[in-house]
C-alpha cells in the first residue's frame, strides 16, 4: 500500500518514539522561555495602518500638540447619596480624592470644584468631577493606583467612580482576562466529557488535549518571536487559546479514532500507526492548509488587531498540524492497545455506528426533500444579515452595575458630556481666521456637539468639541459624516484651509470604512485559494463548487442569526447578551475567515472519508452513508466542544466578546448540523457520478490527494481490544 507523505512522516515519528517526544519537549521548553517576553512583544494599541482623515487629525495633534496630548485625561465622579457641594462631608470627600491622586507619580496635573470655582458641579449639587492628566504607562500601574486612591476616599453616602482611557483599559483587559479563562475553563471541562463520550475511553479522550495544550504553547512561543518583528495586539493571545483548543482537538479526534479503528479491525499497532497517517493525518494536512488560507485573508486588512487575529490563529494551526502528524503518532505508537484504557463498557471503537448510519440512510431517502428544508432553513437564518450595522458597542452594553457605565450615565444625565471629544484640525488656516471660527460656532449649535473651543498652533487651528450622543448611535455616525461632508467644507470653501476631523467616534467611522474597503479582496484570496486547493485535491468541479456555496451560505445564516440576537434583540435578555445598535465592524470579516475556515475542516473530514469509500465501491450512495456515519459523531462531537469554548467567551461583559462567542459557536452548530449531516449528503446524492467527474479541459491538472489509497482489508482474525 502506498502510504504517502503523510504515512511516512507518522511512520517515521512512530519508529523512534522516544526521539520524536524528546525534540518536542525541547520546542516545548523553548516555547515557554520565548513566552516569557511575550508582553514585551505585544501592543495594546488597534491602530488602521493605512492613511485615513482620523489619522491625519491625530498626526497633527501629536505634532503641535504633542506634549499636552501625550497625557490622558482621567475622571472621578463624586456623588453623594444626601449631601450638596459645599457640605463639609461632601468637601472633605473632593480634598481627599485630590490628595490620593496628586500623590500618583504618573498624574501630571489634578483639577477640583472650589467654592470659589464651582464648575465642574452638577446643578442639583450631589455631583461633582475630579479630572487628572495622567500619563499613560504599559504596566497598567498608573491606573491600579488611580483606582486605589479613588477607593481610599471613598466613605459611606458617597460613590466614587472612576471614568477615562488608562483605567477603562485597565477594566478592559482585566474582563477580556476574565473571559479567557473562562472560555478556557468551560472549553477544557466540556471537551473532556465530550471526547470519553465519542471515544468511550479515558486515555484516547486525553490525546487531544495533549495536542491542544502543546499546539497553544509552541503558538504563544512563536508569537514572542514573531512580535519581535511585526506590531501585534494583545488580542491574539486570545485567539491563539480559543482556536488552539478548538483545532488541535479536532484534528486529534480524526487522527485517534481512526487509529483505534484500524486497531480494532485486527491491524497490528504499527500498522495502525501508518494507515492513520495514509489517511487521516492526510485530511488533517490539507484541512490545515484550507484553514491557514482562509485566515491568511485576515492578513491582508491593514489593521493591527485583524493581522493579529490572522497570524495568532494560523501560527496554532500549523502547530496543531505539525503535532498531530508527529507528536501524536509517536504517542499512539507506545500506547498502542493501552489507548483504549479506561473504556466505558457499552462503547467499542470497531462497532458499527448505526444511529449515524440510520441518519445518513434517511437523508438519502429522500435528497431532494432533505436539500430543500435544509437550504430554506439557511436561508431564512441569513435574512436579517442584510439590514446588519457596523459600529462599536458604547459603554451602555455593560452591566447596568459596571462602574463605567455608572460614570458615563452621571457624565451625560447631569453633565451633558458624551463618551468622547471629537478634533478638528486645519492646515494652512492662517489666512482663514474669521471662517475657522466661523466653523467652530457651527459645530457648537450643532445638537451633536458641545463644548466647542479653538486652540490656535501657528499657522494650525484646531476644533476641539465634545460628542453628545453615544458612540454606537447612528446620530453619533451621522454627525461625523456631517462635519466632514457639510459643516467644514462649506465654512472653509475659497481658502487653502484643509481640516482632518480625528477623535474615537471619527477613528472608529474609518476602521468601519477600511474594513469595507478590503472586504472584496478578502473575499476573493479565501474564496478563490480554497477553490483551487479542492479542485486540485478532488479533481472535480462538483465538490469545490458545492463546498464553497454551502460555506458561504452557512456564514450567512451564522451572520443572520447574529444580528437577530444582537441588534433586533431576539433572545438575548434569556442568554444574557447586550441588545446593542449593531455588530463589531471587525466580526463579519473575522467571523466569515475563521468559519470558513472550520468549515473546511469538517468538509475535508467528511468528503475525503465518501471519497476513500467511493474509490473502493464506485457507489456514491453507499460511500455517502459509510462516511457520514464514520465521521458523524467526531465532528458532532468537535462542534459541541467548539461550542462550548466560544460560548465560555460569549458569557463575558465586553459585547464584542459576546458577539464573537455567540457568532462562531452558532455557526458551528449549524454547519455541523444543518450542513455536514442534511445538505452535504443529499446534494451529493442528487449529484451521483457528477461528484466525480472532472472536464476534459481540466485533465492537465496534477493528481494531489487527500483521502490517500484505500487501506488493504485487514487479516482474518480475532478483533483486538474487545
Amino acid at each position: 500500500m502506498n502510504i504517502g507523505l503523510t504515512g511516512r512522516i507518522a511512520r517515521g515519528a512512530a519508529a523512534r518514539p522516544w526521539l520524536t517526544i524528546a525534540a518536542w519537549l525541547v520546542a516545548i521548553a523553548a516555547a515557554v522561555l520565548a513566552a516569557g517576553g511575550l508582553g514585551d512583544s505585544l501592543t495594546q494599541d488597534d491602530r488602521v495602518l493605512v492613511a485615513t482623515d482620523s489619522q491625519e487629525a491625530d498626526d497633527r495633534n501629536q505634532e503641535l500638540r504633542g506634549s499636552a496630548s501625550a497625557t490622558e485625561s482621567e475622571t472621578v465622579v463624586v456623588r453623594a447619596d444626601g449631601a450638596t457641594f459645599g457640605d463639609a462631608s461632601f468637601d472633605k470627600v473632593i480634598a481627599d480624592v485630590v490628595a490620593g491622586l496628586d500623590a500618583i507619580p504618573g498624574v501630571v496635573e489634578v483639577a477640583a470644584p472650589t467654592a470659589d470655582q464651582p464648575f465642574p458641579v452638577s446643578e442639583d449639587g450631589t455631583a461633582a468631577l475630579v479630572t487628572a492628566e495622567v500619563m499613560p504607562d504599559e504596566e497598567d500601574a498608573v491606573a491600579l493606583e488611580i483606582q486605589r486612591a479613588t477607593a481610599a476616599a471613598d466613605v459611606e453616602g458617597f460613590t466614587l467612580l472612576n471614568m477615562g482611557e488608562v483605567t477603562a483599559q485597565q477594566a478592559f483587559d482585566a474582563i477580556a482576562e476574565e473571559s479567557l479563562m473562562r472560555g478556557e475553563m468551560i472549553g477544557i471541562s466540556v471537551a473532556l466529557v465530550i471526547l470519553v463520550v465519542v471515544f468511550g475511553a479515558l486515555v484516547a479522550a486525553g490525546l487531544p488535549l495533549m495536542v491542544a495544550a502543546v499546539s497553544i504553547v509552541t503558538a504563544l512561543g512563536a508569537t514572542a518571536i514573531v512580535g519581535q518583528v511585526f506590531e501585534l495586539s494583545f488580542f491574539i493571545v486570545n485567539m491563539i487559546t480559543m482556536m488552539g483548543l478548538a483545532l488541535g482537538i479536532d484534528y486529534s479526534l480524526v487522527a485517534v479514532q481512526r487509529f483505534r479503528e484500524e486497531l480494532a479491525h485486527g491491524r497490528t499497532v504499527k500498522e495502525a500507526v501508518a494507515i492513520t497517517g495514509s489517511t487521516a493525518n492526510r485530511a488533517v494536512m490539507f484541512s490545515g492548509i484550507t484553514v491557514v488560507i482562509s485566515l491568511i485573508g485576515l492578513l491582508l486588512v491593514p489593521s493591527t488587531i485583524m493581522r493579529s487575529l490572522g497570524a495568532g490563529a494560523i501560527l496554532v494551526a500549523i502547530m496543531s498540524v505539525i503535532a498531530a502528524l508527529t507528536l501524536l503518532p509517536a504517542v499512539l505508537r507506545l500506547l498502542g492497545h493501552r489507548v483504549n484504557r479506561g473504556r466505558i463498557p457499552t462503547a467499542h471503537p470497531g462497532r458499527e455506528p448505526k444511529t449515524w448510519t440510520a441518519i445518513a440512510r434517511a437523508v438519502i431517502a429522500r435528497p431532494a426533500i432533505s436539500a430543500g428544508v435544509g437550504l430554506a432553513l439557511l436561508v431564512a437564518l441569513a435574512l436579517p444579515f442584510l439590514s446588519m450595522r457596523l459600529t462599536f458597542a458604547g459603554v451602555e452594553s455593560l452591566p447596568a452595575d459596571n462602574e463605567m457605565r455608572q460614570a458615563s450615565e452621571v457624565l451625560v444625565d447631569q453633565f451633558g458630556q458624551g463618551q468622547s471629544g471629537t478634533v478638528v484640525a486645519i492646515d494652512d488656516a492662517g489666512s482663514a481666521t474669521v471662517q475657522v471660527e466661523q466653523l467652530a460656532r457651527t459645530i457648537e449649535e450643532d445638537a451633536a456637539f458641545a463644548e466647542t473651543a479653538v486652540d490656535w498652533h501657528g499657522d494650525a487651528a484646531f476644533i476641539d468639541t465634545r460628542d453628545v450622543n453615544d458612540a454606537s448611535s447612528i446620530e453619533a455616525e451621522q454627525a461625523i459624516d456631517r462635519l466632514r461632508t457639510v459643516m467644514a467644507p462649506a465654512a472653509l470653501d475659497g481658502t487653502d484651509a484643509v481640516a482632518y476631523v480625528g477623535g474615537d467616534q471619527a477613528e472608529s467611522d474609518d476602521f468601519t470604512d477600511t474594513i469595507l474597503d478590503y472586504t472584496p479582496w478578502v473575499l476573493l484570496t479565501v474564496l478563490g485559494a480554497t477553490f483551487v486547493l479542492l479542485l486540485l485535491a478532488f479533481r472535480t468541479l462538483a465538490i469545490p463548487l458545492t463546498a464553497i456555496a454551502l460555506n458561504v451560505l452557512s456564514a450567512g445564516a451564522a451572520l443572520g442569526l447574529l444580528v437577530g440576537v444582537f441588534q433586533y434583540g431576539w433572545g438575548a435578555e434569556l442568554f444574557g447578551f447586550a441588545q446593542v445598535d449593531g455588530i463589531a465592524p471587525w466580526l463579519p470579516l473575522f467571523l466569515f475567515a475563521v468559519l470558513f475556515g472550520l468549515s473546511m475542516d469538517y468538509h475535508v473530514f467528511l468528503i475525503s472519508r465518501i471519497k476513500e469509500r467511493y474509490d473502493v465501491t464506485g457507489d456514491t450512495r453507499d460511500a455517502v452513508v459509510h462516511g457520514l456515519s464514520r465521521t458523524g459523531s467526531l465532528i458532532t462531537g468537535a462542534a459541541l466542544i467548539m461550542v462550548a469554548v466560544f460560548l465560555g467567551f460569549a458569557l463575558g461583559d465586553l459585547a464584542e466578546f459576546q458577539q464573537m462567542g455567540f457568532g462562531l459557536a452558532a455557526a458551528v452548530i449549524i454547519d455541523a448540523t444543518v450542513v455536514r449531516t442534511v445538505l452535504v449528503p443529499s446534494i451529493m446524492t442528487l449529484l451521483g457520478r457528477h461528484n466525480w467527474s472532472l472536464p476534459r479541459w481540466l485533465g492537465w491538472l496534477p493528481q494531489v490527494r487527500i483521502e490517500g489509497a484505500a487501506p488493504e482489508p485487514p487479516r482474518e482474525k480475532e478483533l483486538v481490544g474487545v
